[in-house]
C-alpha cells in the first residue's frame, strides 16, 4: 500500500465548508416535529402498485427516508454529536489506508483483496463516543474510540461505491446519505469512473459538504493527472471543493508516514474545531432543505400516480363485468332460462294425457276429472321437479355470465403490470367460492320473496290439485320465462298471479345483473389490501410546504 502526501489546494478553497455559519436556528423544535412528521409520511408511502416507474419511485422514497432517518433527524435531535466524515470512493482507492494513517494506527482492514472494507469502521475521540449513542450510524458501523481523532469529528471508512457485492454498494450509498462531510477518494487510474462522479453530484444537490483526495498517483504523471482532475472538478462545478493529492511512492506496508498525510489531517483538525464543525453541520442541514423538498414532492407525484392507477383499475374491473351483466339481465327478462331442459320437461308433462295437462285446461268430462284427481300426488311432484329443473337452468345461466365476467376482468388486467398484480392476488378457486356464496344468497332471498308474494295468491274455481308449495313452484317456473307455466298461472291464479310472475321475473333479472357485477368484488377487495392511500400524496405535499419555511 504505497502513497505519500504531495500536493494540496488550500483547504480554505471550499467557502461553504470553512466559513462559519449560524448554528441552531430558533425554529429547532418545530423543525424537528416537521421532520418527524415527514418521516412518518414517508414510511406510510408504500407505493404498492406495480405501475410504470414505481421501482425508481420506491428507491427514491427509500433514499429520502434513509436521509431523514439516519442523518437529518438525528442531527436535529443531537446537535452536539461530532461531524460525521465519510471517507468513500471506488474499489482500491486506498480509503482504509487513509483512515488508518489519520489515526496513526490500523483500525480498519487495508489490503490487496477486494473489497477490503466489509464492516464500516467509525473512529471517534473517546470523549465524543457517548454523543453517538443512539445515533443510526452506530447501528451500521463499529465505533472505535481513538485519542488521536480530532474532537468534534468522527471518521468513517465506508465500503466501495462500486463494490462487487450489492450489499456493500447499498451500505456505501446509505453511509453517504448520513454524512455531514463526504471525502471522495479516487486514484490516478480511477478518477474518470462514472459512479463516484454521479454520487458527487447527488451529494452536492443534497447540500452535503465535500472534499476530494487524489490518491496513489504515479509521481511521473502527478502533474498531468492533478491538472486533468482539477479541470474536471472545475468543469462540473466542484472547483471550490478542498482537493488533496497523495502521490504513490512504491511498495508500502501499514499506515502512511505522517508527513504524507499531514495536510489532510491538519485540515480535519481545523474542521473539528467547534466553530467549523458547527458550520459544516449547519450548512449540511440548511443545504438539505431545497433538495429534500424537491425529493418529497417527487415522492408525492409517485403517490398521486398510484392513486390514479388505483382508481383506473377499480373502474376497469367494474367495467369488465358490464357486458356479461347486461346480457344476463336481458336474457332472463326475455325468458332465456326456460330454453332447453325446462321447456322439454314442461312439454313432456303438459301434453294431452300428461300429468301436468290439468294445469293447461280444465277436465273435459267426469272421467277426465276423476283421472286428474287420482294423479294429484304425481302432479305435485312433477311441478316440484319442474321447478328444480328451471331453477338449475336459471342458476347455470347466471353462473356462466359470472364466469364470463371473471374472464373479462382477468383479460383486461393483463394490459398493465398493476392489473396483473391484482389478478394474481385472486385465485380461480377464490373467485369460484365467492361466486357460489353470492348465488346461494341470491336464490335464498328469491325463495323468500316468492313465498311472501305467493301467500297473497288464491286459486280460482280450479286448483288442479295443487297445494301451497306447488302453487309457489308453478309461479317460480313461470317467472323464469316458461310460456306454458305462465299461461297456467294466469288460468289458475288470475291476473294477480300474472302480476306476481312479472314482478319476480324483473327481480330475478335485476338481481342476476348485480350478481354478475359482483364478480368485481373479490378483485376490488384484493386491490384494497394493497393499501393505496388517497391522502398520502396530500400529506407529503403539506410536509413539502412546511419545509419551504426553513429554506
Amino acid at each position: 500500500m504505497t502513497t505519500e502526501s504531495s500536493d494540496t489546494r488550500p483547504a480554505g478553497g471550499d467557502q461553504s465548508v470553512d466559513r462559519p455559519a449560524p448554528t441552531e436556528p430558533d425554529e429547532r423544535v418545530p423543525m424537528v416535529e416537521v421532520i418527524e412528521h415527514l418521516l412518518a409520511n414517508l414510511d406510510a408511502a408504500t407505493l404498492p402498485l406495480d405501475v410504470p416507474g414505481v421501482v425508481a419511485a420506491r428507491q427514491e422514497r427509500d433514499r429520502v427516508a434513509t436521509q431523514v432517518r439516519h442523518h437529518l433527524l438525528p442531527r436535529l435531535r443531537q446537535v452536539a454529536a461530532p461531524v460525521i466524515v465519510v471517507v468513500g470512493g471506488s474499489t482500491g482507492a486506498g480509503k482504509s489506508t487513509i483512515v488508518n494513517s489519520v489515526v496513526a494506527k490500523e483500525v480498519t482492514t487495508a489490503g490487496v483483496l477486494r473489497p477490503t472494507t466489509r464492516e464500516p469502521i467509525l473512529v471517534v475521540h473517546p470523549k465524543d463516543a457517548d454523543l453517538l449513542e443512539g445515533h443510526p450510524v452506530a447501528d451500521i458501523a463499529r465505533v472505535t474510540p481513538q485519542e488521536v481523532v480530532p474532537r468534534g469529528m468522527a471518521l468513517l471508512d465506508a465500503p466501495d461505491l462500486d463494490s462487487v457485492h450489492a450489499a456493500n454498494r447499498g451500505l456505501a450509498d446509505e453511509l453517504v446519505e448520513l454524512a455531514d462531510l463526504w471525502v471522495f477518494v479516487t486514484t490516478g487510474s480511477r478518477y474518470g469512473d462514472a459512479v463516484p462522479w454521479a454520487r458527487l453530484h447527488e451529494a452536492r444537490e443534497r447540500g452535503v459538504s465535500l472534499a476530494v483526495i487524489l490518491n496513489r498517483v504515479d509521481p511521473t504523471a502527478l502533474a498531468t493527472v492533478r491538472r486533468d482532475l482539477f479541470e474536471r472538478l472545475e468543469t462540473q462545478g466542484f472547483g471550490s471543493v478542498p482537493f488533496f493529492v497523495i502521490a504513490d511512492v512504491g511498495p508500502h506496508e501499514g499506515v502512511l508516514p505522517a508527513e504524507r498525510i499531514r495536510e489532510f489531517t491538519q485540515w480535519l483538525t481545523v474542521l473539528g474545531a467547534k466553530s467549523q464543525s458547527r458550520s459544516i453541520i449547519a450548512r449540511t442541514v440548511r443545504g438539505a432543505w431545497p433538495a429534500l423538498r424537491q425529493d418529497v414532492q417527487q415522492v408525492a407525484v409517485a403517490l398521486e400516480d398510484q392513486r390514479r392507477h388505483h382508481l383506473s383499475l377499480r373502474n376497469q374491473v367494474r367495467a369488465a363485468t358490464t357486458a356479461s351483466a347486461e346480457q344476463v339481465q336481458e336474457g332472463l327478462a326475455a325468458g332465456g332460462a326456460a330454453v332447453g331442459a325446462p321447456t322439454t320437461a314442461w312439454l313432456a308433462g303438459a301434453s294431452s294425457g300428461g300429468v301436468l295437462a290439468p294445469l293447461v285446461a280444465a277436465p273435459a268430462n267426469l272421467v277426465e276429472s276423476w283421472r286428474y284427481r287420482r294423479a294429484t300426488t304425481a302432479r305435485r311432484a312433477a311441478v316440484a321437479s319442474l321447478r328444480e329443473v328451471s331453477m338449475s337452468a336459471a342458476r347455470t345461466l347466471i353462473s356462466e355470465a359470472c364466469e364470463r365476467a371473471e374472464r373479462a376482468i382477468r383479460a383486461g388486467a393483463t394490459h398493465s403490470a398493476g392489473g396483473s398484480q391484482v389478478a394474481e392476488l385472486v385465485s380461480a378457486e377464490e373467485a369460484a367460492a365467492a361466486r357460489t356464496e353470492r348465488l346461494d344468497l341470491l336464490f335464498s332471498e328469491w325463495d323468500e320473496v316468492v313465498a311472501e308474494l305467493c301467500a297473497t295468491l288464491t286459486f280460482g274455481a280450479d286448483d288442479a290439485g295443487l297445494d301451497e308449495a306447488s302453487k309457489a313452484a308453478l309461479v317460480e317456473v313461470a317467472a323464469i320465462g316458461l310460456d306454458g307455466a305462465e299461461r297456467a298461472v294466469a288460468r289458475l291464479l288470475s291476473e294477480r298471479g300474472s302480476a306476481v310472475v312479472r314482478r319476480l321475473r324483473t327481480d330475478l333479472s335485476t338481481w342476476a345483473r348485480v350478481a354478475v357485477e359482483g364478480e368485481a368484488d373479490v378483485f376490488l377487495a384484493a386491490l384494497s389490501t394493497l393499501g393505496v392511500d388517497d391522502g398520502a400524496a396530500r400529506s407529503l405535499r403539506l410536509r413539502a410546504s412546511e419545509l419551504k419555511g426553513y429554506q
